[in-house]
């Protein structure tokens, strides 16, 4: 034992003299901002006057809106595009953004989900008169000032996807009027997220963007294109609780008695009779051995009543299998199989094998009594 506690002694003392070092990194935000990679954004424009309307899914723009910031991978399919388009044709502004505007993506991280601009977006924007270049094997551009309005922003941007205005440059942000409305695409979308917005002229080029935009309407950020269960619920319950009753129709239909009164569940078992319990060996038996030990004893007694009789007849030299097919009158093939074949076929051919070894034994004893 003392040797015991002068190990542990020694080793608390070498683990505490050792010299070590505290690094501080972070690895993110906490709470709502770690979820929502537009929340300072949101804030920012809510802080100037404006109603916000954040949604985790895709939602129909309205009249009501006067701005959608709505990540590229959201207008996903021709359907979402077309609401889209006609909201803007009569007025709104939407902001499409490229790179880096998944919400699940962490501001700290290196890894980024490379963007794919489905081709219903990309025929829009070329509608438009805005060109996306998308070449991910060409060097990333980076851009230092971004010019909206007249004005002119100083930004870090760092983008591999460059948009372009007509007759203009390629760059990291393009804008055009589109009907009563205006299209904007940000190729960088760091500039607007949570850790970024309040470096150089960011959240100027955010207050631009909203101040262009017609009318005092909200200003909607879209995170994700997934649909919640209970919009779906909401918007769908009746056909929801049509299948519902079909589903219940069809399992009650299958489960409950349909035809005639329900049977009573204390009805007696019927009583089995002698001979059903004689089936039920002669099947066990004839899936154990097919029969062959039932049919043995029977044989062997038919044998010597018939050697016997055969003796007191005289024809003891005579084929044995006629003398037994003569007395009782049947074929000598079934009295063959009978006596001779080891084991019967099938449950057909035991019954008459069995039938015919009870005639012969009948004849056999009958003879010798008398």
């Amino acid at each position: 034992m003392r040797s015991v506690a002068v190990i542990l002694t020694a080793a608390v003392l070498l683990l505490t003299g050792c010299d070590y070092e505290e690094v501080e990194r972070e690895i993110g935000y906490k709470g709502k901002a770690r979820v929502n990679p537009w929340l300072a954004a949101e804030r920012f424009a809510s802080a100037k006057g404006r109603a916000i309307k954040s949604t985790i899914s895709w939602t129909p723009p309205s009249a009501a809106e006067a701005m959608w910031v709505v990540p590229a991978s959201v207008l996903g399919n021709q359907s979402f595009i077309r609401r889209m388009e006609d909201w803007v044709m009569e007025g709104g502004h939407l902001l499409v953004l490229l790179e880096h505007a998944e919400a699940e993506e962490s501001d700290w991280s290196s890894h980024w989900v490379e963007p794919i601009l489905q081709p219903a977006l990309k025929r829009f924007l070329g509608e438009t008169g805005l060109v996306v270049e998308e070449d991910m094997n060409t060097a990333r551009t980076k851009t230092e000032r971004i010019s909206f309005g007249g004005d002119e922003f100083k930004v870090s941007a760092d983008s591999q996807i460059r948009v372009t205005e007509p007759d203009g440059k390629p760059g990291a942000f393009a804008s055009v009027e589109y009907g009563a409305g205006r299209v904007s695409v940000l190729a960088d979308s760091r500039l607007l997220r949570n850790r970024w917005i309040s470096d150089q002229d960011h959240a100027a080029l955010l207050d631009a963007l909203i101040e262009d935009s017609s009318g005092p309407g909200a200003i909607g950020f879209m995170r994700g294109s997934g649909l919640s269960l209970w919009a779906l619920l909401s918007n769908h319950l009746a056909p929801v609780l049509l299948g519902m009753a079909v589903v219940l129709c069809l399992w009650l239909w299958k489960n409950l008695a349909r035809f005639g009164p329900p049977e009573s569940a204390a009805t007696a078992a019927p009583l089995r009779g002698y001979e059903h319990h004689l089936e039920a060996l002669g099947d066990y038996q004839w899936r154990l051995d097919r029969a062959a030990s039932l049919i043995a004893p029977l044989r062997t007694q038919i044998v010597e009543l018939g050697q016997a009789a055969s003796l007191r007849a005289g024809r003891r030299d005579d084929d044995f299998l006629q003398f037994l097919a003569e007395r009782a009158k049947l074929p000598r093939e079934r009295v063959h199989r009978a006596l001779v074949e080891p084991a019967p076929a099938d449950a057909a051919i035991l019954t008459r094998s069995v039938a015919d070894l009870q005639e012969l034994l009948k004849v056999l004893q009958s003879t010798r009594r008398s």
